[in-house]
């Protein structure tokens, strides 16, 4: 009896409860090795890739990309040839889902629990010829009229080998894609079998170094072997009368949900609170300059002076280095300082460790890897995990100011505008212009008073207008 492996969403934290597939990269039908990468799952605010410890062929895609599935739900089928389609169809309909303990990101990850024989099930019923799935998307592809098919599987039902010869210029060549060097997706080999184009020393641009149909495209019209079809000018539209707008419904990702949760959360239950301050920021901005003259490598940029600032701060005023809780208040002597990044897919917190013991570079450097994981969606858990207060800067982009939501359970998060030209009245009562920023404290009343925050705010305007110790 042919053996069938579940393929299982797994537990990668001990919150997580359900994940987001967000993309297949093994296709339905494709044989896989152990080791192979299976598909790439989005848990909270981390992509994580599932592989299998198996061989043998994906028979079955249960939960498509783009929807979520608890933990220990069946996503897929792997199987060897032999199963029949009604092997499968038994298989699915009997599998109980069990609860996935957790696997830390770093241990061997497995898609499939140990095999189980297939259940004998009855033949599918049905109008029309019977076919299994892999079949009749072959059979859509090519074009093969599937009632003049004979079938040998159970019932007559018709699989992939009962199926007449692809055209050798369009079938998916596992071996010219071994010979490039690179992974190729199915259709760029296709593609390129089907104009005879060779793959081999095609530098591949597609995701995780694959060579993509873009590459082969353009690698075949630079050759002369293709062009791309000329695009059809759209006829005028005819005068109507104007319509309402109509709305594209677009599904939360993982990121997004886990956002929306976390902050709908926070404005519900945290009773927040805001105190502004204006900093001058000239000789901050005049000491960047010189400590970055002649600096090779990365440049010390004003978000790291703020960094480095705020945990300097925090460390003077550790009743502001909470956590708040219904409970009570936990106060941490470490300052684990969380800076927010904003990628395409939402906004992620990663965390500095032990900020206040680290000097103006080393945080730079944290920040810097931090932030190029972000936007390469290559953070790990470890990196955002905890964190006892958060950084916000939109100066950037011009902002003025701004209130942001705190991130339970911290207790407050400091939100950093853009700097501006403002005129000052000096000692002899004539006037000076300075570049002044708002800074903006949102605070948990339930643990921080608007005393310690203005206590706190000022220490911290200290350390930005008399920025030398920030550097020693």
């Amino acid at each position: 009896m042919a053996l069938i492996h579940p393929v299982t969403l797994p537990k990668w934290g001990l919150e997580m409860s359900e994940g987001q597939i967000s993309r297949w990269i093994v296709a339905e039908g494709d044989s896989v090795e152990p080791g192979t990468e299976l598909v790439d799952i989005e848990t909270d605010k981390i992509v994580n890739t599932l592989d299998t410890d198996r061989g043998g062929i994906l028979r079955r895609i249960l939960v498509p990309e783009g929807e979520t599935a608890p933990v220990g739900a069946l996503i897929a089928v792997l199987a060897e040839a032999e199963a029949s389609e009604a092997e499968l169809a038994a298989f699915i309909a009997s599998y109980v889902p069990v609860d996935a303990s957790f696997e830390p990101k770093d241990e061997a990850k497995s898609a499939s629990p140990e095999p189980s024989p297939a259940a004998e099930a009855p033949a599918e019923a049905g109008a029309g010829p019977k076919a299994s799935p892999l079949a009749r998307r072959i059979a859509e592809q090519d074009g093969i009229d599937l009632a003049g098919v004979q079938g040998s599987g159970q019932g007559g039902k018709i699989k992939k080998a009962d199926l007449p010869s692809r055209p050798a210029a369009l079938a998916p060549d596992e071996a010219a894609r071994r010979n490039t060097g690179a992974r190729a997706s199915p259709v760029a080999v296709n593609f390129a079998n089907a104009l005879g184009f060779d793959l081999t020393g095609l530098k591949p641009s597609g995701y995780r170094g694959r060579i993509s149909l873009a590459d082969v495209q353009a690698a075949v019209q630079a050759a002369g072997l293709w062009s791309p079809p000329a695009a059809a000018i759209p006829a005028a539209p005819a005068v109507a009368p104007a319509a309402a707008a109509q709305g594209v419904e677009q599904p939360f990702t993982g990121m997004r949900k886990s956002i929306a949760n976390a902050l709908r959360h926070s404005k519900q239950t945290v009773p927040h609170f805001y105190t502004a301050m204006d900093v001058e920021m000239d000789a901050l901005m005049a000491l960047r300059g010189q400590f970055n003259s002649g600096r090779e490598g990365a440049k010390i940029s004003v978000n790291d002076f703020l960094l480095r600032a705020a945990a300097l701060a925090l460390a003077a005023h550790p009743e502001v280095n909470i956590h708040v809780s219904d409970g009570g208040i936990t106060r941490f002597d470490q300052v684990d300082l969380c800076v927010a990044v904003a990628i395409d897919a939402g906004l992620v917190t990663p965390v500095i460790r032990n900020a206040a013991q680290r000097s103006l570079t080393e945080i730079a450097a944290e920040a810097g890897r931090l932030i190029a994981a972000a936007r390469d969606r290559s953070l790990t858990a470890e990196d955002l995990r905890g964190g006892t207060f958060t950084l916000s800067n939109l100066g950037m982009y011009g902002v003025r100011s701004f209130d942001a939501i705190i991130n339970p359970p911290q207790g407050a998060i400091l939100a950093v505008g853009a700097p501006r030209r403002e005129a000052r009245e000096t000692a002899e009562g004539g006037l000076r212009f300075a570049s002044v920023a708002t800074l903006t404290l949102s605070a948990d009343h339930r643990g921080i008073d608007g005393a310690v925050a203005a206590r706190f705010l000022s220490t911290l305007k200290a350390r930005i207008e008399t920025p030398m110790a920030l550097v020693m």
